[in-house]
């Protein structure tokens, strides 16, 4: 009898640690993540044996992914985004947790002389002499538009804007570019790029930051519902925090 429980309890412990019971969750997350996930997935996969398959887009890109239902386990995007009742039905009841809000940075590239920009007019004067301003489709870019409007701007600056379908391919364009050019982004996804020839300058001024709050949630279409609430627990840990903060997350 005892050899028989000596064996019950071995394999009760190697179905626990085999790799068979571990599942693939899917993520659906908001470029300015990247950076953090490419520590906390490798942390999380380690403790708990699940695997994270993470698609980084935009928040238009998210959109389609609720819009048409498809298979996912975790999006994390935009709050407001996640928030309009139409999306709120494709995602599991009480599920949504912030996670953190994100703000626009301006960038230059790597040897580009560093401009002032800390306050109205020091903003206002760099924009108008720049060669070029270059920024995304999506809600940073959509903002910064809504700002050069805001502040009379917007007809002078149009000739010398350039706008790209998303956050990367605006860095891409700020490295390989010339002369006194200026572009703005995620703070996140700005650091992101540092070491591959970008600088992040600066945030906006204050009067005119704007701030991107960022939420999870387990989507109906998930497979594995408990692991994506505990990913979401996760997320929201002290070191999850931590990390999402140093690279532009707060």
């Amino acid at each position: 009898m005892k050899k028989i429980f000596q064996n019950i309890c071995i394999g009760l412990l190697a179905a626990l640690i085999n790799p068979s019971f571990a599942v693939d969750l899917k993520v659906f997350s908001g470029g300015p993540f990247e950076a953090a996930f490419h520590e906390l997935a490798k942390d999380f996969e380690a403790s708990t044996g699940n695997r994270l398959v993470i698609e980084y887009g935009t928040s238009p890109q998210r959109q389609q992914k609720l819009t048409e239902n498809v298979s996912g386990d975790l999006m994390l995007t935009a709050t407001n985004l996640m928030s309009r009742p139409e999306n709120q039905a494709k995602l599991v009841d009480g599920t949504m947790a912030l996670l953190g809000k994100g703000g626009v940075g301006i960038m230059v590239r790597k040897g580009n002389s560093v401009p002032i920009m800390n306050n109205p007019d020091s903003f206002r004067n760099v924009v108008m002499q720049a060669d070029r301003l270059i920024y995304n489709k999506a809600s940073t870019g959509l903002y910064i538009d809504q700002l050069f409007k805001k502040i009379g701007l917007a007809e002078k600056l149009e000739s010398k804007t350039e706008r790209f379908v998303n956050g990367d391919d605006a860095i891409q364009r700020v490295i390989r570019g010339s002369g006194n050019e200026i572009g703005f982004g995620a703070i996140a996804e700005i650091k992101l790029n540092e070491s591959k020839g970008v600088v992040l300058v600066s945030s906006l001024p204050d009067e005119y930051q704007n701030y991107t709050n960022y939420s999870g949630a387990v989507m109906k279409t998930s497979k594995h519902p408990k692991e994506t609430q505990q990913l979401i627990t996760y997320l929201q840990s002290d070191k999850a925090k931590a990390l999402f903060k140093r690279t532009g997350i707060d």
